[in-house]
C-alpha cells in the first residue's frame, strides 16, 4: 500500500532544503574571499600620464605628461603639467627640474629679482654744440656741406624670460600640488631644442629634484615624459567610398 504525504509536508521539506542551499552558498563565498589581496588595490587610474616615485620613495609623481599640441617646434614653450605627493614626514620643495630637451622653468611661480628682465638703457646721442665754428667761405660763395650726424644704434631689449628655472615648489607633509596650466603655476621647456615635437611624442630624461626641511635631497627621473592624449576627439578623415560594380 503505497503512502502519500501531504501537500503542506512537501512545500515544508523543500523550504528547508533551499534554505540549507542558500547558507551553504554563503559559507563558499565568505571562505573563498576571506584572506585574499583584492585587485583594486594595485589598479592604476585611467588617466593620461605617467607615474613614478622618487628613489626613498617617499614623493610620488602622478598624472606627468606634456600638454597636447600637433605639433612643438624647436625654440617654442612646451607645458608640462605634474601632480606632486608628499608622503614623508617633512616638508618638502621642487628646487629644480632638468631635461634633455631643453631648460625646464617654473611658470607663473614666484620668481627670483634677478630673473625679472630688466629694460636695457637707451643710448641718447650726444647733442651738438651750439657754438661751432663756421667754416671759411670759398671763392663761389657757395656755402660749405653740413656735417652728417652720427646715428647710434637703437638699443634691443631682451624678451622677457617665459618663467625661473630656480624654483622652490613647496609641498606640506600629506598633501600635493598640482602644476598645470589650469592652477596658473606650471613648468615647461623655454626653449625646445632638437627636432619638432609631434603629437604622440615625448620628453626625454626629465629629472625632479626635491628638497626636504632638514636639507636633504631625493631625485625622480623619467626616461620619457610623454605627450597627453586632446580633451576633444580629433575630427574623422573623410572615407572615400568607391562605387559598386567597378
Amino acid at each position: 500500500m503505497t503512502r502519500t504525504i501531504p501537500a503542506a509536508r512537501r512545500r515544508t521539506v523543500l523550504g528547508a532544503a533551499l534554505l540549507a542551499s542558500a547558507a551553504l552558498g554563503v559559507g563558499l563565498l565568505s571562505g573563498c574571499s576571506a584572506g585574499q589581496i583584492t585587485q583594486t588595490d594595485t589598479q592604476v587610474a585611467a588617466v593620461p600620464g605617467v607615474s613614478a616615485n622618487s628613489t626613498d620613495g617617499l614623493i610620488a609623481l602622478r598624472d606627468g605628461a606634456v600638454a597636447y599640441s600637433n605639433e612643438y617646434k624647436p625654440g617654442s614653450v612646451v607645458p608640462i603639467e605634474v601632480r606632486l605627493f608628499n608622503n614623508a614626514k617633512q616638508s618638502v620643495k621642487l628646487t629644480g627640474v632638468t631635461s634633455a630637451s631643453g631648460t625646464v622653468v617654473l611658470v607663473g611661480g614666484a620668481m627670483p629679482a634677478a630673473a625679472a628682465a630688466a629694460p636695457a638703457p637707451t643710448s641718447a646721442a650726444p647733442s651738438p654744440s651750439s657754438a661751432s665754428p663756421s667754416a671759411p667761405r670759398s671763392g663761389s660763395g657757395s656755402p660749405s656741406a653740413p656735417a652728417s650726424a652720427s646715428k647710434s644704434p637703437s638699443a634691443v631689449a631682451a624678451p622677457a624670460p617665459v618663467g625661473s628655472a630656480k624654483m622652490a615648489v613647496e609641498i606640506p607633509v600629506g598633501g600635493f600640488v598640482a602644476l598645470s596650466q589650469s592652477t596658473k603655476t606650471y613648468l615647461a621647456v623655454e626653449k625646445l631644442s632638437g627636432e619638432v615635437l609631434m603629437a604622440g611624442g615625448a620628453l626625454a630624461d626629465v629629472k625632479f629634484t626635491f628638497t626636504y626641511a632638514d636639507g636633504t635631497t631625493t631625485e625622480l627621473t623619467l626616461d620619457e615624459l610623454p605627450m597627453t592624449v586632446p580633451l576633444s576627439p580629433l575630427p574623422k578623415p573623410t572615407s572615400v567610398v568607391g562605387h559598386e560594380g567597378e
